[in-house]
Formats: C-alpha cells, sequence, structure tokens
C-alpha cells in the first residue's frame, strides 16, 4: 500500500467531523461490509458518519448494522438534510465498491456537492471521480481494500468491524470459490475469524435462511432455462409477475445470477430481471472460462469484472435476451477466427 495515499487518507478523515458513506445502488454483500466496517471504525475515531443508499438492504444482510445511522436516499431524505447547506451537512464523501459517482444513484446529488471524495474500488474501470482514488483491481473485493487500509492506518479491528469485512470477502469470492481468491485473500479472512467474525454464524446467516417465497422463485425461474452457442451459453429469466408471486423482490435475488453458470458444461450464464421501471431490464453475466463478460457489459453501458459483470437495457426481456445472446455469440465467432488463424 503507497504510504502517500495512506497519508492522504488520513488527512481527510482526520480533516472530518460528519463523513458520508456510500456505495453503489442494489447493494451486495461486499458494499454493505466494506461501508459498514468504516462506519464502525469512524465512530470509534469520534466522527458522526451517515450512511446513506439509493437502494433498500437486501435481506440477509439485515443482520448486519444493527443500531447505524443508516438511510436510504429518498425525496424526504433530501428535505431533511437540506437544513445543512450546499453538502447536506456532510464534509467528506467515502464512496466504496463504486466504478462512477452516477452508480450510487440520487447519492450523487450529495457527493458532487464540492466535498471532498475518497473512492475505494477493485471494478476494472478509469472513472477516478473522488479526490482520493484508491483503486486496486487484483483485490477480490473492496472489503479486502479496506482491510488492509485498516491495518496500514493501525486502526483496530473489532468485532463489528471483522463481521463486516469478512462478509464482503466470502460474497464477492462466491465462498472464496471464484479466481479472485488469492493467499492474501485467506489470510485476511483468517485475521477477521480471529477478530471475532464466527464464519459459521455468518455462513447460516447468509445461505441457510432462505425463505419459501425464495425457493419457489427457484423453481419458477428455472423454467425459463434456454441454451445458447452449441448450449455453452444458458439464459434464465426473473419478470416482476414472477417476483411478486413469490414475495421477493429484486433487491433479494441476486445470487439467481449464478444459477444458469453453475451448470455442468456452461461457460456464460445470463440472467434477466425486469426492473421497477417500464420495459427496463437488468442484465447479469457470470462467465467460468475464457469469455471476458466484462467486455460485453462495457459494449452495453455497464460493467463489472472479467467473470462477473451487468448493465441495464431497455425492451421487452425477450427483446434483451436476444441482444445479449446475439452479443455474446459474436465473441464465440470471434474467439473461433483468432484460433483458426493461430492453427
Amino acid at each position: 500500500m503507497n504510504t502517500e495515499t495512506i497519508k492522504k487518507l488520513k488527512e481527510l478523515i482526520d480533516g472530518s467531523k460528519r463523513p458520508l458513506i456510500t456505495a453503489h445502488i442494489r447493494l451486495d454483500g461486499d458494499a454493505m461490509g466494506s461501508q459498514l466496517a468504516f462506519y464502525y471504525a469512524l465512530k470509534a475515531m469520534g466522527k458522526e458518519p451517515c450512511i446513506i443508499n439509493d437502494s433498500n438492504i437486501p435481506r440477509v444482510y439485515k443482520f448486519l448494522g444493527e443500531g447505524v445511522d443508516a438511510r436510504r436516499w429518498t425525496p424526504d431524505t433530501k428535505t431533511s438534510l437540506s437544513t445543512g447547506g450546499k453538502s447536506y451537512g456532510f464534509d467528506l464523501a467515502i464512496v466504496v465498491d463504486t466504478p462512477g459517482a452516477d452508480r450510487t444513484g440520487g447519492v450523487q446529488q450529495i457527493i458532487s456537492s464540492g466535498m471532498p471524495v475518497i473512492s475505494i474500488d477493485h471494478h476494472v474501470c478509469g472513472c477516478n471521480f473522488g479526490d482520493l482514488n484508491i483503486i486496486e483491481t487484483e483485490k477480490c473485493s473492496t472489503g479486502e481494500i479496506v482491510f488492509d487500509l485498516f491495518r496500514h492506518m493501525n486502526i483496530e479491528i473489532t468485532p463489528k468491524i471483522a463481521e463486516a469485512l469478512y462478509v464482503a470477502i466470502i460474497t464477492d469470492t462466491g465462498r472464496f470459490m471464484h479466481r479472485n481468491t488469492t493467499s492474501d485473500t485467506l489470510r485476511a479472512a483468517a485475521h477477521l475469524i480471529d477478530c471475532g467474525a464466527d464464519p459459521t454464524d455468518i455462513g447460516q446467516r447468509l445461505y441457510k435462511t432462505n425463505t419459501y417465497g425464495y425457493i419457489q422463485l427457484q423453481s419458477m425461474a428455472t423454467k425459463t432455462l434456454s441454451f445458447h452457442c452449441d448450449k455453452k451459453v444458458a439464459c434464465m429469466w426473473l419478470t416482476k409477475e414472477m417476483m411478486r408471486n413469490a414475495h421477493t423482490p429484486p433487491i433479494d435475488t441476486q445470487d439467481f445470477a449464478d444459477i444458469p453458470s453453475s451448470m455442468e458444461g456452461i461457460e456464460v450464464g445470463v440472467l434477466l430481471r425486469e426492473l421497477g421501471a417500464k420495459n427496463m431490464v437488468k442484465v447479469s453475466l457470470r462467465s467460468r472460462d475464457g469469455i471476458d463478460v466484462n467486455k460485453i457489459a462495457n459494449d452495453f453501458g455497464g460493467g463489472g469484472h472479467r467473470r462477473a459483470a451487468g448493465f441495464e437495457l431497455e425492451g421487452s426481456i425477450q427483446e434483451v435476451q436476444d441482444r445479449v445472446v446475439k452479443a455474446v455469440s459474436k465473441v464465440y465467432e470471434s474467439l473461433e477466427k483468432e484460433q483458426k488463424v493461430l492453427a
């Protein structure tokens, strides 16, 4: 970790009294864990941090953050904060796990109001929108970056911080199965366990508390499976009607993206979810082998990682699927041409 970066980070935090902490829309475990870790650390320093996100908290993460000053951005939130002036009463913004300011949704109105911004992320993106950008794309998660920062800053990793960072790491590595898992990742997880994170309790809460509606929705979703590109690509749908009938909101279906890619022989899994906005579809891509789904997502205005990326498109769910399959097919065609040239 660059000493100049640590010095700048300390200066910005030391000069702040009321920091804002936020992350990307549609919160996941890495975003939740990373921002909560910062909240607890800043609170211990005597600061008055506040977490504001343009997203509901997914059900499985609600066990985290009890007693934390965390809010969802709404017009009412904006009104209640307006007495703080242009910066809404905040003097520093810490944005975690977010490749661009626009990905914070409505909270962008605060972080673009002139206060210093610290961006901490591991996504592949050239969007250095902060006054201090700590971007480490080789790390498995933003949580692992935060862990390294805290150790370099001699911040005590309390049991609550350890629990939050462990959730960040275990979820963004797919329970330590993704290729972004390194020996440093496992050492960090081990250290967090030593500091008070309970891997059994966390594992139970994250993966063994599914509702009946969630299981019903899985059954409905698998019936929509279709196969493409010589059965190397699998697509699956979640419509608003399906989620409504299963009493499961979209925010609680993020793990469904792993279902298509978990099948034998599948190289690229595609999950399509209808959003609340009319004719908008959220596309999540997962890759197990050589296909770089981040490049595909970039072509549609999205992004992420080589093996996990996403974007949103306007159209019916069938129309969007057709466009995505066409884009993936072109990638396979290009690979085949390259292989023929090499042969």
